[in-house]
């Protein structure tokens, strides 16, 4: 099965779920989808990219790593019940942020800027969307900022884009408790407009404590707003995609944004290779 076709296959359940009425789409519980990627590229990841050789010593699929729960739609357990930055007589106009390098865990990191105020973009957001996913992993994906989907559920990529990175995902042999996912603005443009510089940059700390908490083993970044932010210099994303560079520590493999997949699925391809690099840049050493 083609790339294409699944990806058609998945417009027309996410078009029959909306006429249902669903506007919230989770791939793990919806059968459908299930069943059409269970069989989807079974062997794929084990075939080499057209452009690498075939490696007869190349390392088995790596170990499948204990699933971490993702942070759920309500508050996260055990949050609700301790004083907010702000409940000590304070207000969102008065919070006075940490510096994120002060914060030890992911989940302090998490808790601390639940309210953030740190631009104007905490001021029609619905909930912040933080990260999802396991605390050390391989591959850790980075998109532009969440849609209307996310920003009602406070989860990143679990709208229509979030379906076809869910299948990368999972094309991959791994699943969305395997990798970590995350945004490089925590709360929605309006009109999901791409973040404003200033918007960015007030974000940016909070995702490079993440990148330094999680530190994985490659950064996927998802368009030319992740991409940017990491490399300044880079020219667009077409010229740049599957080109990995440094960034600090890390490895970095920018390709397309899945939003832009679903309007221009000729790229569909190019970003499967991609994906398929990005496997074995972050478990070509064994996993």
């Amino acid at each position: 099965m083609k790339w294409r076709t699944v990806l058609e296959a998945l417009e027309a359940r996410l078009a029959e779920l909306a006429r249902g009425g669903i506007q919230t789409l989770n791939v793990a519980s919806d059968p459908e989808l299930v069943q059409l990627l269970a069989g989807f590229p079974a062997g794929e990841r084990a075939a080499p990219a057209a452009e690498a050789p075939a490696d007869p010593g190349s390392p088995p699929a790596p170990p499948r790593a204990p699933p971490v729960p993702e942070i759920p739609q309500a508050e996260p357990a055990g949050l609700a019940d301790r004083a907010s930055p702000l409940d000590s007589g304070g207000s969102a106009a008065t919070f006075q942020a940490k510096h994120p390098s002060e914060l030890q865990t992911l989940e302090s990191l998490h808790f601390h800027f639940r309210d953030c105020q740190r631009c104007a973009l905490a001021g029609s957001r619905t909930k912040l969307v933080f990260g999802v996913g396991h605390d050390r992993p391989r591959l850790m994906f980075v998109g532009e900022g969440p849609g209307q989907e996310e920003d009602r559920q406070g989860l990143p990529f679990v709208g229509r884009a979030g379906a076809l990175l869910t299948a990368g995902i999972l094309a991959l042999g791994l699943t969305r408790e395997d990798v970590y996912i995350a945004n490089m603005v925590k709360c929605r443009p309006p009109g999901n407009r791409n973040p404003a510089p200033e918007e960015t940059a007030a974000c940016f700390p909070i995702l490079s404590r993440q990148m330094e908490l999680l530190d994985p083993a490659l950064i996927v970044t998802l368009g030319n707003v992740p991409l940017k932010a990491l490399n300044p210099s880079a020219r667009g994303i077409t010229a740049e995609r599957g080109r990995v560079f440094e960034y600090r520590q890390w490895p970095v493999l920018p390709t397309f944004h899945p939003a832009y997949l679903l309007r221009n699925a000729n790229a569909i391809d190019s970003w499967w290779l991609d994906l398929k690099q990005a496997f074995r840049v972050a478990y070509g050493s064994g996993g």
